[in-house]
């Protein structure tokens, strides 16, 4: 159900609200960046930037009726929580299908993950006409590049994340580890504890980057959809996986 053209949005920042958005309205941006409506992850504990942060991490548009959230990041996703249930937004490419989220009735909260801590959001539709927030101070450095995954892990991640119908949904340890080593015949077998300890590793690194909800055996398949989400493994990566029971 889409808003009516004459409803607003309210934001609330960390419990505070920083503004009442009405159609015609710029855009509300936010994230690191000194040209943000709203700036944060600039003065992190130690006092410097969080440069895990993005400049631009997203923004909120009113377009065709609809009030959207966009990621506005080319490296970082964020999570839209609706209903309680978090849904990894994925980082800005050419086409943009997969990186807005049009926000309906009562509204939603988007939680953004960095080393520093996790920033919240609440939005929901109104008709509040409270100000905007401008905070403009010096930009910062870009942000830090993320480690990729060795060629090894990644075709161990894609036999656990990549090898069923849906992009993200895990198979169990075994069978990812006869997934992988029938793409690599000529190699050593690949173990359960290998395909285990890769996924730990890197469950670990996102959750240093800020991503929660992807620990344990219940959020497995939130762990592949973060992984898709923060560019760590590619749909692509799929390929590397060989015919194997009718279904990669």
């Amino acid at each position: 159900m889409a808003p009516r053209p004459s409803s607003g949005l309210v934001v609330l920042f960390q419990g505070r609200q920083v503004a009442g958005l009405r159609p015609g309205n710029p855009p509300f941006t936010f994230g690191r960046g000194h040209d943000r409506t709203l700036r944060f992850g600039h003065d992190s504990v130690d006092g410097g930037p969080d440069l895990h942060l993005s400049r631009h991490v997203g923004s909120i548009r009113y377009s065709g009726g609809l009030w959207v959230v966009y990621n506005d990041s080319g490296s970082r996703p964020f999570d839209v929580i609706v209903r309680g249930v978090a849904n990894p937004l994925p980082p800005h490419t050419a086409s943009d299908s997969h990186s807005r989220w049009a926000v309906s009735p009562p509204g939603l909260a988007i939680r953004v993950g960095a080393p520093s801590g996790r920033y919240l959001f609440s939005i929901s539709i109104s008709g509040s006409r409270a100000p905007i927030v401008d905070l403009p101070e010096p930009d910062e450095p870009n942000t830090v590049p993320l480690r990729e995954p060795t060629n090894h892990e990644r075709s161990l991640l894609a036999a656990k994340f990549l090898a069923l119908p849906d992009p993200g949904d895990a198979v169990g340890n075994r069978e990812a580890a006869e997934y992988a080593s029938t793409a690599r015949p000529h190699d050593r077998p690949v173990t359960e504890r290998a395909v285990e300890d890769c996924v730990g590793r890197w469950c670990k690194k996102l959750q240093e980057l800020g991503v929660t909800g992807i620990g344990g055996r219940d959020n497995i398949n939130q762990l592949g959809r973060q992984l898709l989400a923060w560019g760590l493994l590619r749909q692509e990566d799929r390929k590397q996986l060989t015919a194997h029971n009718g279904r990669s």
